[in-house]
């Protein structure tokens, strides 16, 4: 698997969407690959936070609804 590969299948990644070998693919290519370990980081922090804000109440409802949609999309 190379950083292009990995990056495309990040946030099903993330979200334990993809199959037994494609899951331990993206793993492997990440966990040797600083750039893209920088980069799945990120990507989690940023999820993470936005679903603790969004569970907070601390965002608006309209825009709490959003994101949440976004972040659940199936």
């Amino acid at each position: 698997m190379n950083c292009r590969e990995a990056v495309d299948h990040l946030y099903e990644y993330l979200d334990q969407e993809l199959t037994v070998e494609l899951e331990r693919e993206v793993r492997a290519h990440i966990s040797i690959c600083a750039p893209c370990m920088k980069t799945a980081d990120f990507e989690q922090a940023f999820l993470t936070f936005l679903e603790a804000r969004c569970r907070n109440g601390t965002a608006p409802p309209e825009l709490r609804k959003k994101i949440l949609e976004q972040i659940f999309r199936a």
